[in-house]
């Protein structure tokens, strides 16, 4: 990376990094192949699977890990190791919990295929035409579960070969996404809907955190001794960045490309998902509508006129110029912080430039 220091677009920078990323997950199966033979039936099938999920996504998490360790100089000689196996790292646990969330959420695509557990059900039944479909499924999530716990302990290894203070904070964050998924799922159960704020909260946890302020903070703890104002500051960044990238992807579920984004649109409405855009509509329809809505939110039978309808009601009622300013208060917060870590000693004005070239990616995201 130290030989294109001068990148300051980030979907540029993105996919530098997402080469050396892929290459070192890549290498990472190529390490861990021996303990495949566990699973003699499908163990190759299932390295080859896991390999092509986790190198198939954005890598957002690797590349501001790179982001992070480049802020104040970094990695300078015998640290690009250490930097790639955090990314990777990063990716790897980032592929084990989509699993997860894909069985929680029924899901049935991720990133444009099939979900991980749909693609062990295929292979079930490919093995065994008679199996029928209601145990095939109910092996797959099983194993999907199993998966997706693979997927962290081959992560582990490789965030083990940090410094000790970086796995621990890994670690730690990694525990705070899983018990605000946790508050998530109690939400959904909840016949009630919170605020936005309290939606708002729990994506400050779930996605924030872990997507946006964890690699920042753990890449630059990398390249430079521990610095309290410094992670202050990545936190603020990230955490606002990280808002903002869930209520995009809120949007991007209802207003987006089925291609681009990799899932069907109306997919939170068909899972009852509770999410601003649903919670700022709650007061701002008819009577008639009110009806129609109850009628479609949370419904397996769902219809492409249904949610064509919504989204203009979403559209007309003011629901999306409304979250649209919450986006922009968010983007306005992280413009203001990345001032001030450029008037942190030793900033590298290319690095900032990232990150202000992030700020702008995060705002007019299209999947």
């Amino acid at each position: 990376m130290n030989s294109s220091p001068g990148i300051t677009s980030f979907l540029e920078f993105a996919k530098l990094t997402k080469k050396l990323i892929s290459e070192r997950i890549n290498a990472i199966f190529q390490e861990n192949k021996e303990i495949f033979t566990q699973l003699p039936e499908m163990g190759q099938w299932l390295a080859a699977e896991m390999e092509d999920f986790a190198s198939s996504g954005k890598m957002l998490r690797g590349t501001l890990a790179f982001v992070g360790c480049r802020l104040f100089g970094g990695p300078n000689q015998g640290e690009e190791t250490q930097i790639i196996s955090l990314a990777a790292g990063l990716e790897l646990l980032q592929a084990g919990l989509l699993v997860h969330d894909d069985i929680m959420d029924h899901d049935e695509r991720r990133r444009g295929k099939p979900t991980c557990h749909l693609r062990i059900k295929s292979k079930i039944l490919e093995k065994n035409p008679n199996f029928g479909e209601t145990p095939a499924l109910e092996m797959a999530e099983a194993q999907g579960i199993c998966l997706g716990d693979l997927f962290f302990f081959i992560a582990w290894q490789e965030i083990t070969k940090l410094e000790a203070r970086v796995s621990a904070l890994v670690a730690k964050e990694h525990a705070i996404v899983t018990l605000a998924q946790m508050r998530d799922v109690a939400m959904g159960y909840d016949e009630q809907f919170p605020t936005i704020a309290e939606v708002i909260e729990v994506y400050r946890h779930k996605t924030a955190r872990y997507t946006v302020v964890l690699p920042l903070v753990a890449g630059a703890a990398l390249s430079r001794t521990a610095d309290a104002e410094l992670q202050r500051l990545l936190e603020a960044f990230g955490e606002a960045l990280g808002i903002v990238f869930q209520l995009q992807d809120d949007r991007l579920g209802l207003f987006g490309n089925e291609q681009c984004i990799g899932k069907a649109l109306g997919s939170d409405i068909k899972e009852g998902k509770k999410t601003p855009y649903i919670i700022a509509l709650q007061n701002r329809m008819t009577s008639e509508e009110r009806a129609r809505f109850d009628s479609v939110y949370k419904s397996p039978h769902i219809r492409d006129t249904d949610i064509e309808w919504l989204r203009g009601l979403m559209l007309t009622r003011g629901v999306d110029a409304y979250i649209q300013e919450i986006i922009e208060s968010h983007l306005s917060t992280a413009r203001a912080v990345v001032e001030k870590i450029s008037e942190l000693p030793g900033a590298r004005a290319d690095s900032i430039r990232l990150l202000e070239s992030f700020i702008d990616y995060s705002g007019q995201r299209r999947y």
